[in-house]
């Protein structure tokens, strides 16, 4: 599973290379008049307006930015459900910390059979701050 999940990073990490390098391009060969603020929904992947603003010249490399952004986020959203799925396939570990059942014998301690019948609960002191309430 660790190498189909590094498979699907190296090809998001890939698409996110090409959509930046064709962005790039795309900005080169902006018309005369057009300024690069003018290409500010490259960050907001408004594909019309590119077009529009970016003319025929940055019309084919609008197209491969616009096919590697989609595939970058297709990536990113297919290596979360692998990595959730792996997490959750896992067994729980066999030799796990055993947890100490020994009592806690501090008057600062509020057991746990009384901590919800209390109004206040104590937290830690903070310097200046007389008494502390939440």
């Amino acid at each position: 599973m660790t190498v189909l999940l590094g498979v699907v990073l190296l090809f998001a990490l890939l698409s996110l290379f090409v959509a930046v390098v064709q962005a790039m391009a795309a900005v080169r060969l902006a018309p005369d008049g057009e300024q690069l603020g003018s290409f500010f929904p490259l960050g907001w992947w408004k594909f019309s307006q590119l077009e529009a603003k970016g003319g025929p010249a940055a019309r084919e490399r609008l197209s491969i930015y616009k096919r590697a952004v989609i595939a970058f986020v297709v990536f990113v959203v297919l290596g979360l459900i692998l990595s959730g799925w792996a997490v959750n396939q896992t067994p729980p570990p066999t030799n796990s910390a055993r947890v100490d059942r020994t009592l806690i014998n501090d008057w600062r301690v509020i057991p746990t059979r009384t901590a919800n019948l209390t109004d206040f609960r104590r937290v830690a002191p903070v310097p200046g701050a007389p008494i502390l309430e939440s």
